[in-house]
């Protein structure tokens, strides 16, 4: 197990190298010039272009750029942005308010997911059967900002359930509940079907059929033996989704005034502040990393049968 984990672990280095480097590539590949703006709507003066230029490192080639902004990153400098503020503490700041949104919203699609998908798997084809596969292909239709605006207008403004934006300050979990279920509603129809699929099929495998004349009870069986390898897809499915909450809050930050790393991004991009959106997506990168590892070592804990050895 321990020469798995390190061996990943080294494994992580060049997908971190790459993955940081097409992003730098493509963010500073935008259309745009970064002095756009800076000096009202007059061209900036030679002096202070030259300056700008140098300070960060705009006048060297792509790969130059990219070794340097690696060598600081390895020193945990991150750089600074076109306005002088350093990304790290802009990081520090966002990334919390992202991470419990996107916990939250994990934590609803794996309750609600796999519950509704146990149940409908024991009893395929009938009422609630057909209800959660009705409903979830409705969720699934629909889009997130649609979902996130019915929910903002009805739940929040003509009901008051909810708060209608993040106010500013530490988003509290009461503020970011609404959010979360917008964000992780998605997930959830997927979590159910994958869940009920599974299920439904490992129900009629030998082996549990040969647990229960052993006499096991059926609801021993169905936990103990098909439930838990029924799980191994949709455990891999909610650590994807995990990073891929963190990255594509977009939408739903913006709709509830979230002050997370998804508008953060946006921004920056909007902006071209090649360092703001590497440096971010950096971080998204390493969570995409240790949630991989994560997974594949509950792999062992779901079925024995699988070694990391």
């Amino acid at each position: 197990m321990g020469t798995y984990i390190v061996r990943r672990l080294l494994q992580m280095i060049p997908v971190l190298i790459g993955a940081t480097f097409l992003i730098f590539a493509m963010v500073f590949a935008l259309p745009g010039d970064p002095l756009d703006g800076k000096c009202g709507e007059r061209a900036c003066p030679p002096a202070y272009a030259a300056a700008f230029e140098e300070k960060y490192n705009l006048n060297d080639p792509l790969p130059v750029q990219y070794f340097k902004y690696v060598g600081n990153l390895a020193h945990g400098d991150f750089g600074e942005t076109y306005n002088g503020i350093k990304v790290s503490d802009q990081l520090k700041e966002r990334y919390p308010v992202t991470v419990k949104l996107g916990t939250m919203a994990v934590v609803i699609e794996a309750i609600l997911g796999i519950l509704a998908g146990v149940l409908t798997g024991i009893r395929k084809g009938g009422f609630l059967d057909n209800l959660v596969l009705i409903a979830t292909l409705v969720v699934i239709s629909i889009p997130i900002f649609v979902i996130g605006g019915l929910a903002q207008y009805f739940l929040a403004v003509k009901w008051g359930l909810f708060p209608v934006t993040v106010t500013s300050g530490e988003a509290t979990f009461y503020q970011l509940l609404l959010p979360a279920i917008v964000l992780g509603s998605l997930s959830v129809a997927y979590v159910a079907r994958l869940t009920r699929t599974n299920l439904a099929e490992n129900l009629r495998s030998d082996y549990v059929r040969t647990a229960i004349s052993k006499g096991l009870t059926k609801r021993r069986a169905y936990g103990l033996h098909a439930l838990r390898n029924s799980l191994i897809p949709v455990v891999t499915f909610i650590g994807f989704d995990f990073g891929a909450l963190l990255g594509g809050a977009i939408v739903t930050e913006s709709i509830f005034n979230i002050p997370g790393v998804g508008n953060y991004i946006f921004r920056s991009i909007k902006s071209r502040d090649g360092a703001s959106v590497v440096g971010a997506v950096t971080v998204l990168v390493l969570v995409y990393l240790v949630v991989n590892l994560i997974v594949d070592l509950l792999y062992g804990l779901l079925d024995p049968r699988i070694s990391h050895d």
